[in-house]
């Protein structure tokens, strides 16, 4: 058998379906009969071709299951379906910026969504912030001074777990941004909070705000952070995913203790 006799059993959407229905449960004939509502002759014969490609066995109980190299392609499969629901977003943006570990589960994100409205999308990203409740991690490119009053209440408070990733320029220069002193009820503790909780990275090429309420991820395009075009999602598989994103950099992230000691001193 080789890779095009294989993949040729799932040009068929039948043969498709009768892969996913057996993925979690064995079942019997009558069974996927009733189930993919088939006719019973349609449903021995393709029974019959999965079988001899290895993708499907019949065990002692005339029962039939999915074996792993049919769950190996079944999962190939999600993959390939998620992604030619956002094909043009992922063909104009650039991929490489998400670690292949990742790539390789895009087929759990089924329900995620496309945003293209650039205003949409920023407000859709602050209210994640504003939301926030057991969580917040953020990798962002951008100065926005309009979340950093909301980021030092939750640091406050002591109530959530949040974290940040910043670009490298925008710290670059080890000074404080202009304003930054009047922003925050005290100063001092806000930068020493922001030791263990904000890294640097050198070079920022996606965007994300991922919480316990959801999350949106931009991407880059033409060596820029794409505002314009995120994916959106609220279910708990996107979640994960875009947590297990932000982990990922978080490891590659550089401390902010000079910042910080910079910082402090200025405000002794």
């Amino acid at each position: 058998m080789n890779l095009n006799d294989l993949l040729f059993e799932f040009s068929s959407k039948e043969r498709f379906d009768l892969l996913k229905s057996l993925y979690n449960k064995r079942k019997k004939h009558k069974q996927i009969q009733t189930e993919l509502k088939i006719p019973g002759s349609e449903v021995s014969r393709h029974l019959k071709r999965l079988i001899e490609k290895n993708l499907i066995l019949k065990d002692i109980n005339n029962e039939y299951m999915i074996t792993n190299i049919g769950k190996i392609f079944l999962k190939m499969m999600d993959i390939f379906e998620v992604s030619l629901n956002h094909t043009d977003f992922l063909n104009k943006h650039d991929i490489t910026s998400i670690p292949v570990h990742l790539i390789f589960q895009l087929g759990k994100l089924k329900d995620v969504e496309f945003g293209d409205k650039t205003m949409e999308n920023l407000e859709i990203f602050e209210n994640l912030v504003e939301d926030s409740e057991e969580f917040l991690y953020v990798i962002t490119d951008q100065y926005q001074k309009s979340l950093l009053k909301e980021a030092e209440n939750k640091m406050r408070a002591h109530s959530i777990d949040i974290r940040a990733l910043v670009d490298n320029s925008l710290l670059k220069s080890y000074n404080i941004p202009d304003g930054w002193s009047r922003l925050f009820q005290d100063p001092k503790i806000f930068f020493r909070e922001m030791l263990q909780k904000i890294r640097i990275l050198e070079e920022i090429k996606i965007s994300l705000v991922v919480t316990d309420k959801g999350a949106i991820l931009f991407l880059s395009k033409d060596d820029e952070i794409d505002y314009s075009q995120c994916l959106i999602d609220n279910h708990e598989s996107f979640i994960k995913w875009t947590k297990d994103l932000f982990e990922w950099y978080w490891q590659k992230g550089k401390s902010l203790q000079p910042f910080i000691r910079k910082a402090i001193r200025s405000k002794q």
